[in-house]
């Protein structure tokens, strides 16, 4: 079976030789490239004009080098539409180029999906995000896109032309993405959210589970939850708050309260967080992140990481739309007690009561009530970690991802040979 890919990021078998660096479509590649049955092609868009394509460990990589006249490219920054045209085109050539038996698309909300329309190859989308409902918790409640504005300088006008211009490719993302739901018929996802979600925005799709495949690095990187004292302080740890539907926020917010009930607490959060989210939240709240004992760490190493979520006390997350975030899987798989807004597809990830707890988004003495009630109480937080553990090593095991992934293959080809 011959599959071809079209790939969000540069794969890290692409630059690294095989090396898996990246997120979990590098960690999924690294387990289907494996099985000697499927014969695996993987095209990405890049920037630079001398790649070449090339074959790393039996898969073959395709670089997309995408030529914009100055006019496309002022255009682009404006709207998605001229980077969905070029890639239409590019993905044409290569699917006749290569005549895969199945495309296998990575999101909704870019233009892979596209290709459908132009080829009789079934194609099938891996369900990541979704622009069309993210859009509406855009901006955190209270928040506004006169507010983004209204931070900037009167007298900075590049940089509000450039607000303005983001906003209006935010629209035209939208758009973009609800041609491809229009456009494909098979999908691939791992929540109850992906699920319902499909069979909104397309009446009749087929859908497969297919589970997430996490970085070795955090898998194997030999930590497990220690349930450590920290001398009676408490290592609150979260990964990814890097724009306003993650809920930068709230995670000030559930300080603020944190703080004012004096609890001892260090709130490290993993990865980067925009200038301008920090900015515009710090200036909403009317305080600073770190007046709340919060640290923003930027990129941490898999491994740093997995070192942090093992000595942490709770892993929490903020969100107000997620579908089934890495963050709070690797987080499980090390036995870390969860606390996380109840949005999107975490339900499916948490069970509320059971290995962790859930509350509403925008409620931030609710968070704030959980992790010191669960913070309290080892003996609930030694069960949460056993009981997360055991789930999610289980849902990401590769061996079973292997096999959920080959299942939809084959399931879709079944049933375009049945039509």
């Amino acid at each position: 079976m011959k599959v071809l890919w079209f790939n969000v990021n540069i794969p890290s078998g692409y630059q690294e030789q095989g090396r898996v660096v990246n997120g979990w479509q590098d960690s999924l590649e690294n387990i289907i490239k494996l099985n000697t049955d499927v014969e695996l092609v993987i095209a990405f868009e890049s920037d630079d004009c001398n790649a070449e394509v090339k074959c790393v460990d039996r898969v073959k990589y395709i670089p997309m080098v995408l030529k914009y006249s100055l006019w496309e490219r002022v255009k682009s920054e404006w709207t998605w539409n001229v980077n969905a045209l070029k890639l239409e085109d590019a993905m044409q050539k290569i699917v006749a180029s290569e005549k895969p038996d199945l495309i296998h698309v990575f999101g909704v909300e870019w233009p892979f999906g596209r290709i459908a329309k132009f080829t009789d190859v079934p194609v099938v989308v891996h369900i990541m995000g979704s622009i069309v409902p993210y859009l509406k918790a855009y901006y955190p409640p209270g928040y506004s896109y006169k507010d983004a504005q209204k931070i900037i300088p009167w007298w900075n006008l590049k940089r509000k032309l450039r607000r303005f211009r983001k906003e209006c490719k935010l629209q035209s993302w939208e758009k973009c993405e609800r041609v491809v739901w229009n456009r494909v018929q098979y999908y691939m996802g791992r929540t109850q959210w992906d699920a319902d979600l499909s069979n909104e925005m397309h009446p009749g799709r087929i859908y497969f589970h297919v589970d997430e495949a996490l970085r070795p690095a955090i898998l194997q990187a030999g930590k497990e939850w220690l349930n450590e004292d920290h001398g009676g302080k408490l290592r609150l740890v979260t990964t990814g708050c890097s724009s306003f539907w993650k809920g930068p926020d709230m995670l000030v917010r559930v300080a603020q309260v944190l703080r004012s009930r004096n609890v001892d607490f260090e709130w490290l959060v993993a990865g980067r967080m925009y200038s301008e989210v920090q900015e515009l939240v710090e200036k909403k709240e009317k305080t600073t992140f770190a007046e709340n004992n919060v640290a923003i760490l930027g990129f941490v190493e898999p491994e740093r990481l997995a070192e942090l979520l093992a000595t942490s006390t709770i892993y929490v997350h903020t969100a107000y739309i997620e579908n089934s975030p890495n963050s709070i899987c690797e987080a499980q798989c090390l036995g870390v007690p969860v606390v996380s807004t109840n949005v999107g597809g975490i339900s499916t990830l948490v069970a509320n009561g059971e290995d962790g707890i859930l509350v509403p988004p925008n409620e931030p003495e609710q968070m704030a009530d959980a992790i010191m009630a669960l913070a309290q109480n080892r003996a609930l937080m030694e069960t949460y970690s056993k009981n997360a553990r055991a789930k999610a090593l289980t849902r990401h095991d590769s061996k079973n991802i292997e096999t959920q992934l080959l299942d939809c293959y084959q399931g879709v080809l079944r049933n375009t040979a049945s039509h």
